[in-house]
């Protein structure tokens, strides 16, 4: 990290104004009088404690940037974006503390500026979660800066009380205090370290909620685990209360990483134990959960690394029958489920630099400034005071959608990995707001910068996008190019026909959506369970032709088609797409009074024991 950023906030912008100002082309040295100002901002309100003044003045120096400045000076979109954040967010705190934090952050701009930009005002409180910044400096005031990643990660995780729910079970967060304190004095023993790991990447290591004692186990006995996720499969599955309905050994004896370890568990079990003791190691860890056509899974994910690449593995932590099942996890900041895509996509933070990473940040948020005016009929030049630092000349930025999608893009080209500048760009093509040209070209963008490293996320933004398109021959043409990107992922391409044929659906052409249907059900029959909601769709539409007679056709081409799992275990053999399939057409030979039929199928896939 350059040395200019141990510095205290005062010294670095008055720094940064003497060494870049001369290099800013304007007429009256924008970034100068910009810093100057944010500095004579924030020492007046350390005098006043006037925060909405300070937040007028701040955001009106965050908006003549957006407006004059050159768009490739990300280090003064920095710091206007972080001064006004900073402000903003601290002005909501309770008055007692915030002059006092407000003190100590300017003396601590690392942790000042990691704070600011890693709280999401948007689904966070963050008077909550400076309440509890204001504990941890009471109580390591001290260390806070030197973890700064550390702290910021632990006070958006547990400004409110922490916990998750594991079926009958539950588990509950140590007191924050605690938490810092066991992964201060660990870390050299935790497997990526915590000094030089992203904020955004540790809360998913902070947000534990297994006792001190417990992570200590795990540390003792898994320390340097490269693949955590395969602890999964160290637990025992739990049959008697599966088949049975017994209460789980476990529960019984006391839910904690030992006696799971001891007594085994259910799916939800396994999940939960490699993930806590990921976590316990040093590893971001994220316990994920999915569901197929008909029952919830669960597993783990993890951040792995080989060389000097990472990524999130969701496939070693979870069951080889459901690696095709697309998952959510719940994001502890916000407290929301999220694809685990999204999850995969931060491993793009370790290459990116903090600097850096907040200047993503900085560019959205005017990004989203700009969309804001738009909405309420406002110009740039409505929001300045008309001080001499505003150049003559015209603003290089309107408040319009082709100036939103430039800054948009400058944030994904620093930071590929800015997940909130994906989602602007696809809300507004959502909204309809951009041109089918617009659409392209940024679908060509989201494959450049995601689509060989994180399809999963890369279908997730381009879909809406596709969807948004009206002409349905035009729509149909790039779900087309997007099925040959994922040849080589089954799961992807079953999602890709199966929009297609709700598209065709849609308009009208069942010609058209059936051959989609028929081609997952053809092609994907035994590589996951989209083949069940296809034959589902598939026999709507026969019925609607009134070509209920060909149902049973359909079922018995689909279920001839499938492979029998070997040795699989009851209650896993009765989620494979054999059994399902086998279930369905049994179901349906019954309905056409075919019942001696109906039993030699239902004999064929008869559960193992």
């Amino acid at each position: 990290m350059p040395a200019a950023w141990t510095m205290t906030f005062r010294s670095l912008v008055l720094l940064m104004a003497t060494t870049t100002a001369s290099a800013v082309s304007s007429p009256s040295n924008l970034a100068e009088h910009v810093r100057s100002s944010i500095t004579a901002t924030l020492d007046q309100l350390q005098e006043t404690g006037d925060f909405a003044k300070a937040e007028r003045t701040l955001q009106a120096q965050f908006d003549r940037v957006i407006a004059f400045a050159d768009t490739d000076d990300k280090a003064l979109f920095r710091d206007a974006a972080f001064s006004l954040r900073f402000v903003r967010q601290l002005g909501t705190s309770d008055q007692s503390i915030r002059l006092d934090l407000l003190a100590y952050l300017r003396e601590n701009h690392n942790l000042a500026t990691t704070l600011a930009f890693l709280i999401k005002s948007d689904k966070e409180e963050p008077a909550e979660v400076y309440a509890l910044l204001d504990r941890l400096r009471q109580h390591r005031g001290e260390m806070l800066e030197t973890y700064c990643n550390l702290a910021a990660a632990i006070c958006v995780v547990h400004d409110k009380p922490f916990k998750r729910r594991i079926n009958e079970n539950t588990g509950r967060s140590p007191d924050p205090r605690v938490i810092f304190d066991y992964f201060a004095a660990n870390e050299r023993r935790m497997f990526f370290g915590i000094r030089n790991v992203p904020a955004e990447l540790l809360i998913y290591v902070v947000d534990t909620t297994a006792s001190i004692d417990e992570m200590m186990w795990a540390l003792n006995r898994y320390a340097g685990d490269p693949e955590v996720g395969g602890r999964f499969f160290e637990i025992d599955y739990d049959y008697d209360h599966f088949r049975k309905g017994k209460p789980k050994k476990v529960t019984l004896a006391g839910w904690n990483l030992p006696n799971i370890l001891r007594y085994g568990g259910v799916c939800a079990d396994q999940a939960y134990f490699a993930m806590t003791v990921g976590k316990s190691i040093g590893v971001p860890t994220a316990y994920a959960s999915g569901k197929d056509s008909r029952v919830n899974h669960a597993w783990v994910g993890f951040l792995q690394a080989q060389r000097k690449q990472t990524w999130w593995n969701f496939d070693i932590g979870r069951y080889a029958a459901y690696r095709q099942v697309r998952g959510s996890v719940l994001d502890p900041q916000s407290l929301r489920r999220i694809p685990d895509s999204f999850v995969s996509l931060l491993a793009e933070h370790t290459a990116i630099k903090s600097p850096d990473r907040h200047a993503a940040a900085a560019y959205t948020d005017a990004a989203v400034r700009l969309l804001e005016l738009a909405e309420a009929g406002e110009a740039l030049m409505d929001n300045l005071d008309g001080e001499e630092a505003t150049p003559a000349e015209s603003p290089a930025l309107q408040a319009d959608v082709e100036s939103t999608l430039e800054l948009i893009e400058q944030a994904l080209r620093i930071s590929p990995g800015y997940a909130r500048g994906w989602m602007v760009m696809r809300d507004l093509a959502k909204a309809d707001k951009l041109t089918l040209e617009q659409k392209k070209r940024w679908g060509g963008v989201l494959h450049r910068l995601c689509g060989a490293r994180y399809p999963d996320f890369y279908l997730a933004i381009l879909r809406p996008m596709i969807e948004s398109i009206d002409e349905v021959p035009e729509q149909n043409a790039i779900w087309n190019r997007a099925f040959d990107l994922f040849r080589n992922r089954h799961d992807l391409a079953a999602s890709v026909r199966m929009a297609q044929g709700k598209m065709w659906e849609q308009a009208g052409d069942r010609t058209n959506a059936w051959r989609c249907y028929e081609d997952v059900i053809g092609r994907y029959a035994n590589a996951g369970p989209f083949v069940i909601s296809a034959l589902q769709r598939a026999e709507n539409l026969l019925r609607q032709a009134r070509k209920g007679n060909q149902v049973l056709m359909l079922y018995e081409r689909a279920f001839s088609s499938i492979k029998k799992p070997p040795d699989m275990a009851g209650p896993f053999y009765k989620q494979s797409n054999f059994y399902r399939v086998g279930n369905l057409y049994a179901d349906r030979l019954d309905e056409a009074g075919r019942w001696q039929h109906a039993a030699a199928v239902r004999s064929t896939i008869r559960t193992p024991r």
